[in-house]
């Protein structure tokens, strides 16, 4: 028998070197986790995997035999092949062929990523000391992580990258804002803006592009002003949206600060549909020492209003409507527009998909809007679809949400929150 023991930073790994050096009719032994130094003192010594295999050495022999002829035939094919290739490549091929040095390059990082990723785990109760290190070791990971991304992304958009004729870090913070959920053709026209106003168009670091971008997004956005009582009579304002945005939740945020200004606000509710709703405003208004009404009819929201013509403002919360039910929008439009003084928000997810606030937006659109309230930032890793609804609607946005604690996970829009947003790692 031929015994022979492997090491690997995991069991895969380690079977792999088993069946390249012995052969697939190898037996496993033994395995175990060992600790191999990669510091002083052992202060980063970090878990490994130990395999002892066995091969009988006839069975070795013949498939040393048979590995030879293999590697022979895959030689001859190899070769073969490449006279075939030689004879004509396509464009694609060529693109994809001038890139394959740096890509392939760029494979052993995959290994010293588990690696670092190893020894992160594995120190997680170093000392002071140990984890200045970590975190050192944490953001070259990162970098590395990111750099092998940027050029698989390379490969995977070279006619972009050739039409556009954009420099590394152009295209860097073009896929930024694309995996972020900025709309390609908004992120591109972004990029081309700031190349086109660099002198002499050469490539400029990476900070100097996100820090242009982010003055574009600024002064392109629009942003409503938050709620606040007119000068003379009540402000009268209207949450509609899809089921499950969270408008009773954006409710009760709105009147507590309005509240805590020491405003006075009126509630009313023509979410009827759900009684969970209604006592879930019941709880907030009792909470708020706030006056509620439940209205069922067109009539009753107009008595409603007129009861609470002395108040600062008068918020009023809706049913959810599926974005495809015509019937109920249409409904629902003919109930708001009993009081032309009535400012219909609408209240989108921003965790749901592009093509489904796009629809969201477009068949709400049957009733007059007048700003965008998104909620649930804290559940999205892409609040580029903020920008990029705005871009296209010319719809300004209000507030944006970021949680279920009432008052504190509301705030105003903010162009510069959103656009540095684009730039920060996806959790």
């Amino acid at each position: 028998m031929n015994f022979k023991t492997f090491q690997a930073v995991d069991m895969a790994a380690a079977l792999d070197k088993v069946k390249r050096e012995m052969g697939s009719n190898a037996v496993i032994l033994s395995s175990r986790k060992v600790r191999r130094s990669n510091g002083s003192f052992g202060m980063f010594a970090r878990p490994i995997v130990e395999v002892t295999a066995a091969l009988d050495e006839d069975v070795a022999e013949n498939n040393t035999g048979r590995n030879r002829q293999n590697s022979q035939e895959r030689q001859h094919g190899k070769r073969h092949g490449n006279l075939k290739r030689r004879e004509k490549k396509t464009p694609a091929e060529e693109r994809l062929n001038a890139l394959e040095p740096v890509v392939n390059a760029l494979n052993p990082l995959r290994n010293e990523i588990a690696e670092l990723r190893e020894i992160i785990t594995s120190n997680s109760e170093a000392n002071s000391i140990g984890r200045i290190e970590l975190k050192k070791a944490a953001k070259l990971s990162e970098e590395m992580e990111n750099m092998k991304s940027m050029f698989n992304f390379m490969v995977e958009q070279s006619d972009l990258h050739k039409g556009m004729s954009l420099g590394t870090n152009f295209l860097l913070a073009y896929r930024r804002m694309v995996e972020r959920g900025v709309e390609p053709a908004f992120a591109r026209s972004l990029i081309e803006k700031v190349k086109n106003n660099v002198p002499g168009r050469r490539d400029v670091d990476l900070r100097t592009i996100i820090a242009e971008v982010v003055d574009d997004i600024k002064d392109s956005m629009m942003i409503g002003d938050p709620i606040k009582p007119y000068a003379a009579g009540p402000r009268i304002v209207s949450l509609i949206g899809p089921t499950g945005v969270g408008k009773t939740t954006t409710i009760a945020k709105i009147a507590a600060e309005l509240a805590l200004e020491g405003k006075s606000v009126g509630l009313i509710t023509i979410d009827t549909y759900r009684i969970a709703a209604v006592e879930q405003l019941k709880i907030y208004a009792g909470i708020l020492n706030l006056p509620l009404e439940v209205v069922l009819t067109p009539d009753e929201l107009k008595t409603a209003i007129s009861n609470f013509c002395t108040k600062d403002v008068i918020l009023i919360d809706t049913a959810g409507r599926s974005q495809r039910d015509t019937e109920k929008l249409d409904e629902l439009a003919s109930f708001l527009s009993q009081n032309d003084l009535i400012e219909n928000h609408l209240v989108i997810n921003a965790a749901a998909d592009t093509e489904t606030i796009d629809e969201t937006v477009k068949n709400f659109g049957a009733i007059p809007i007048a700003g965008l309230i998104f909620t649930k930032m804290d559940e999205t890793k892409k609040p580029g679809v903020v920008i990029s609804q705005n871009f296209k609607t010319g719809l300004p946005i209000v507030y944006t949400t970021n949680g279920q604690k009432v008052p504190e996970d509301i705030e105003k829009a903010s162009a510069q929150k959103l656009a540095v947003g684009l730039f920060k790692k996806a959790v």
